[in-house]
């Protein structure tokens, strides 16, 4: 089977066709190490009745609890090496890693505070990448894996994401492209418009709709060998699952919550105002990436991973994922839609007609209808296969 390279939380995995390891990512274990040990040097300037009477106890007691939030959110091949890129509190960057030589340092390629680098696909030394600045925005660009140089092609306000190689000509870039949601006062909603499959011609950069759909966000493109297009379909609003029990028991609620609303909206109106802050906890993206707990953003959504887990556990006896089912890998052709997998967030096409794909806990190998799991995980997001081959200009006829 084909190799393959995926992220697992922090950490990096790779799967030779027969067995899973798994890599520690060194920049992220130096952060941490730099963290701890800024916390033990500072200690003896805190310590004593001194520290505390000044108050500097209570400011050396939250550096000490501050948390590292870490995580892999991309992974691409190069020349059997596997390019990652990461974010560890408010940096971000990218490194190359030599899985064959245990004793040889990361390869530095970029390292930023100012954007984040989330999804990577390599066609030679270049990568195509999504660069983020905001936490509503975000861009697709392309990343020199020898000389650092960053470039940013698309602007405006969208989620543009998840850019790919066309295998047929290398100056095509595929990737999604949602418009934000916003009020009458220019504020994020927390909804996008449905994601469009776009291609973007680097000679011209004129971008042209591949595919889209009223009512479905069709996000990560991706080609087969033979032409195929491959992408995630799911709804572009979470699905609502009834009771009319339950909704009875929080008409009260809802009545008091529309009341609320009523009044928001009027003191925004005449006082330009709100009646409320926006919190790390609510659902705007832009204000941090901290949500509710359970609560997950993936790919411009907002789900409940928890309720999704509990779900899919009911059906899939050990299998199952957090990603909601109606989340399905589709492949197009000439002759119409095929769904290949439900519950999957990410993909990698191998070049003999297969893929592998993940539910966030588990990843597979699908075939010819036959899906097979070949590794657990503790949540995996995003997988990559080496290059596939560059495919007959006449299967692109879509």
């Amino acid at each position: 089977m084909e190799k393959l390279c995926f992220g697992d939380g922090e950490k990096i995995g790779v799967f030779d066709g027969g067995n899973v390891s798994l890599y520690e990512s060194e920049s992220i274990l130096r952060y941490r190490e730099y963290a701890e040990s800024r916390v033990k040097n500072d200690e003896w300037k805190f310590g004593g009745e001194g520290a505390r009477f000044r108050g500097d106890y209570d400011l050396y007691n939250a550096r000490r609890q501050e948390k590292v939030s870490a995580s892999v959110n991309g992974v691409a091949w190069q020349d059997g090496k596997v390019v990652y890129s990461f974010t560890v509190n408010d940096s971000s960057g990218v490194y190359r890693k030599d899985i064959a030589d245990k004793k040889a340092r990361e390869e530095h390629i970029l390292s930023t505070s100012d954007e984040e680098i989330l999804s990577l696909s390599s066609a030679g030394d270049l990568l195509a990448v999504t660069v983020r600045r905001d936490g509503v925005t975000s861009s697709v660009g392309t990343l020199d894996g020898n000389t650092s140089e960053l470039k940013t092609l698309t602007e405006g306000d969208a989620r543009d994401a998840d850019p790919c190689f066309s295998p047929r000509d290398p100056n095509v870039l595929y990737f999604g492209s949602a418009g934000v949601g916003r009020n009458a006062h220019g504020e994020f909603t927390g909804s996008y418009a449905p994601a469009t499959i776009c291609a973007l011609d680097l000679n011209t950069m004129q971008i042209s709709e591949v595919a889209g759909e009223k009512k479905f966000a069709l996000v990560k493109p991706k080609f087969s060998q033979n032409g195929d297009l491959y992408y995630i379909k799911r709804p572009n609003r979470p699905e609502k699952n009834g009771n009319v029990f339950v909704d009875i028991l929080l008409f009260p609620f809802r009545i008091l919550k529309a009341i609320f609303g009523f009044l928001q909206a009027f003191v925004a109106i005449f006082g330009h105002t709100s009646l409320t802050s926006q919190t790390e906890g609510g659902e705007n993206p832009a204000r941090g990436r901290k949500t509710d707990a359970g609560k997950l953003w993936l790919d411009g959504a907002l789900f409940d991973a928890d309720r999704e887990y509990k779900r899919n556990a009911k059906k899939q006896k050990g299998d199952a994922g957090f990603i909601p089912m109606s989340w399905k890998l589709v492949k197009r052709t000439p002759q119409g839609e095929e769904t290949v997998k439900c519950g999957v967030c990410d993909f990698a096409l191998c070049k003999d007609g297969g893929a592998y794909c993940t539910n966030g806990r588990h990843i597979f190998y699908v075939k010819d209808g036959v899906s097979r799991k070949i590794a657990d995980t503790e949540k995996c997001l995003c997988l990559a296969t080496e290059s596939v081959a560059e495919a007959p200009a006449e299967v692109f006829a879509l």
